[in-house]
This record gives structure tokens, sequence and C-alpha cells, in this order.
């Protein structure tokens, strides 16, 4: 019997109208070239800013060195207010959110997430809709560990079988699965709806 819905957030929730490089292109003026090689020389650095390990001042410094590039004023203002710009939900996902709500289930978002980014989401009450939100920079854990999966399902008092989990990476579904949940590979609004009941239907013979 489903009990529990876990969700990702970006892409699955929050549309993805940007994707993070998009803004530091912007931010620090990378032609393609040096944008493509932003991402391969700093791979490290955001998984210890979703881990919550490095605090923004310190990454934003590293990686304008990592990439040698002076690091604009106001980096992180200018982080902060293109992540605004562009943060816009899925109103069919939050409609069936509070669907759920209603009908009794517990919602919740395990999602890998920098922590100025958390900030934004919790005062445009983007997390408002979940009982319980676990975040990477928040909890330790980044998607694929499995203890980010466990660490979820423990403290929502459920079992693994009682929950679906819904990410738009194919990857991070696999210790989903492995641990037991049901799992939706995210590709549209609509999609993502029609899954969920569909399994919530069918497991709990509705």
């Amino acid at each position: 019997m489903i009990k529990a819905i876990i969700f990702d957030y970006n892409g699955v929730v929050k549309a993805i109208n940007k994707y993070f490089f998009d803004d530091v292109e912007s931010i620090f003026s990378l032609s393609a070239e040096e944008k493509e090689y932003a991402k391969k020389m700093t791979c490290d650095l955001f998984e210890q800013l979703d881990k919550g390990l490095l605090d923004e001042d310190s990454f934003w410094l590293k990686f304008s060195q990592r990439i040698h590039k002076s690091m604009p004023v106001n980096v992180k203002e200018s982080a902060s207010k293109l992540f605004n710009e562009h943060f816009e939900l899925y109103e069919e996902v939050v409609n069936m959110l509070k669907n759920l709500r209603t009908n009794g289930y517990v919602t919740a978002v395990l999602s890998d997430t920098f922590p100025y980014m958390a900030d934004i989401t919790r005062e445009r009450n983007g997390y408002d809709y979940f009982d319980k939100v676990y975040l990477s920079c928040e909890v330790g854990f980044v998607k694929p560990q499995k203890e980010f999966y466990e660490l979820t399902v423990k403290d929502l008092a459920v079992l693994p079988g009682e929950c679906i989990f819904i990410d738009d990476n194919e990857d991070y579904l696999l210790p989903a699965e492995k641990l037991g949940m049901k799992t939706i590979l995210a590709k549209k609004p609509d999609q993502i709806v029609e899954d969920v009941w569909a399994i919530i239907k069918s497991e709990n013979k509705i």
C-alpha cells in the first residue's frame, strides 16, 4: 500500500527554465568553450556545496580560481537574482500535491540543492506543499548515495515498498528501486501526475 510520495524538486516540481551553468555563463561572461571547461573543472566544488561542506563565499572564490576568472562583484547576489527570476512551479504537479495531502498521503522532497537555492525556494513558499523536506545541503548526502534515501524512509516512518519516488534523472531512481520503492522517471508534468495516480490505484486497490 502506498503511503508516501517522495519528489525530486528541480525538473519534477519546479520547472527548469535555465540550468545553473547558464547563470554562471552570464555572471562570468563565459564563452561556450569556457563554460564546458568550467563544468569539467568544478565538479567536486558542486558536490561540496550540495552537501553543505562549503559556504557560498568559499564556493564562488574557489570556483573563480579554478576557471581562472576574476570573481565578479556581487556574484552571490547575481546568482540569487537569476535563480529567483526563473522560479516557476509546475501547476499540474502542485495541484496533485494538494490532492495527495487532502487524501491523507505523506508528501516529501528528496533533492540535491545549494543553500541559496533552498533559501529562495523557502522564501517563495516552494516547499509548503510537502510534509517533509530532505535537502542535500542540510543532511550531508547527495543522490545517488543510498544513505540519502534510507534516511528519508526512516524519518518518514514508512517502508520502502510504501513509497513512490519521482526523479527526472534515471540514475537517481536506481537506489530507490534497490530499496524497494516504486519509481517514476519524470518527463513532463501531466505524465508525472498520471503515473503517480496509476501506481496508487494499482497498489492501493482503489
